[in-house]
């Protein structure tokens, strides 16, 4: 609608010119005058300057501070990791960090689409303290003051290996300066070199970028893997079958013991997924082994006996029932609430599947 109004204004002055018409306020038609009408100035509009995109350096090579780096793509959080310099010497303190990664859009968007970071890559490490007091929080952790700010740059022509690190100097605020690239003996070289999921980057630690990582078949052949999540868990059963879950999670507790897949909360709550996508055959894999890594919990033995009654195998649920009355005396994880849930579940089950 603009442009249109603004060729019509340029129009109706020229008219105006050749014809020594004007108009008036107020006036719905040209009237004549008998003397030149200038045409009024037309003002160009620019467009404004794009932002600057990609690391800039000084003459001596040193990192210019992204002051905007907190309008970029946020990727991931991490809380008491560890394993940066900084967040180290917090540690050896008793001080818990989060560390908060940024990414500028383009590479986040070239990431996406390719599953590669583009040279000009750059990343920004922010870490600020943990703090678990103060207002509505009785439980966790949230950010408080920024304790350091570190930055990562692919550029093949810079730097050996491809990539740089920095530590940024910086206040509360945000960075206050440029920074020098840390020499190659810096332990950032050789964690990131050893470890890293995609090239040198811990993407392996971004969770959604992770998943494109590998569905573009761009996670490094020597990477040592992560634990499967529940996502990854689900998938599996669904596209393999039971016994393709039952491996993974086999190796799962070989190399992560401790992981969330294998958590008792998690494989529950795979088996419900599972039953309410019409596999009800992996459900039954699923919950039945879920009471063999977990045989003292009523409520897998609840569940197991759940999905058994529905399946019409009646003596079995029968069975899961009475294991489940039995563990649930002896439970010490289960709350009164929730004992008191248990106990009615697996009673009103029991009194439905007995004969008579």
């Amino acid at each position: 609608m603009q442009r249109c109004f603004t060729r019509w204004a340029a129009a109706a002055a020229w008219v105006a010119l050749a014809t020594g018409c004007a108009c008036e306020a107020g006036d719905t038609e040209p009237r004549a005058t008998g003397e030149p009408v200038l045409a009024p100035a037309v003002t160009a509009v620019v467009p404004a300057a794009p932002a600057e995109e990609g690391p800039r350096f000084t003459a001596a090579g040193e990192l210019l501070p992204p002051k905007d780096y907190r309008t970029w793509m946020y990727v991931t959080s991490g809380f008491a990791m560890g394993y940066g310099p900084l967040a180290q010497q917090a540690a050896e303190g008793g001080v818990q960090v989060f560390d908060t990664v940024f990414v500028e859009r383009p590479a986040y968007e070239r990431f996406v689409a390719t599953g590669v970071w583009p040279e000009s890559t750059m990343f920004v490490l922010e870490l600020r303290t943990a703090e678990g007091h103060g207002s509505i929080v009785t439980n966790g952790k949230f950010q408080t003051d920024l304790l350091g700010l570190e930055a990562a740059v692919k550029d093949s022509t810079r730097f050996a290996g491809g990539w740089g690190y920095f530590e940024l100097p910086s206040d509360a605020t945000g960075p206050t300066g440029p920074a020098p690239v840390l020499p190659t003996t810096a332990a950032c070289y050789e964690c990131h070199a050893k470890n890293g999921a995609v090239e040198q980057t811990f993407t392996q630690f971004y969770p959604t970028l992770f998943a494109v990582a590998r569905a573009k078949g761009t996670v490094r052949a020597d990477f040592v893997g992560m634990p499967p999540t529940r996502t990854d868990l689900f998938e599996k059963v669904v596209a393999e079958g039971w016994p393709a879950g039952e491996r993974l999670l086999a190796d799962a507790a070989t190399r992560w013991p401790g992981a969330g897949a294998l958590r008792e909360a998690t494989l529950n709550q795979v088996g419900y997924q599972l039953l309410q996508a019409d596999e009800q055959p992996e459900a039954l894999g699923m919950l039945e082994y879920v009471t063999r890594r977990f045989p003292g919990s009523a409520n897998a033995w609840d569940s197991l006996s759940e999905v058994q009654e529905q399946a019409g195998q009646g003596a079995a649920a029968l069975a899961s029932v009475a294991e489940g009355l039995r563990a649930l005396d002896g439970d010490t994880t289960v709350q009164p609430r929730q004992r008191e849930a248990l106990s009615r579940s697996l009673s009103d089950r029991k009194a439905r599947l007995v004969p008579g």
